[in-house]
């Protein structure tokens, strides 16, 4: 059986903080050195989490969820649209 394809709601090239490895998660978005969807981080800051739950609920360091945070606004980017 084939796996399932996800892809990432959002496009993350760019971003410092954000890789790529078809070992992890199956290639998306991820917070470098980590297992957590860089979509998640998005998701869930606009669904009112703030900084510090994003850093104690995911394991991610403040400065990585703030450079994600960042790119987002660059990019004019919307969890919520």
């Amino acid at each position: 059986m084939e796996k399932p394809v996800f892809a990432d709601k959002f496009d993350w090239h760019g971003c410092e903080v954000v890789e790529f490895d078809p070992e992890k998660l199956g290639g998306r978005a991820a917070v470098k050195d980590s297992r957590v969807f860089a979509d998640g981080i998005l998701v869930n800051f606009e669904s009112g989490m703030s900084v510090e739950e994003l850093e104690e609920n995911f394991g991610v360091e403040r400065e990585a969820i703030e450079a994600i945070l960042a790119f987002a606004a660059s990019r004019q980017m919307m969890a919520t649209a």
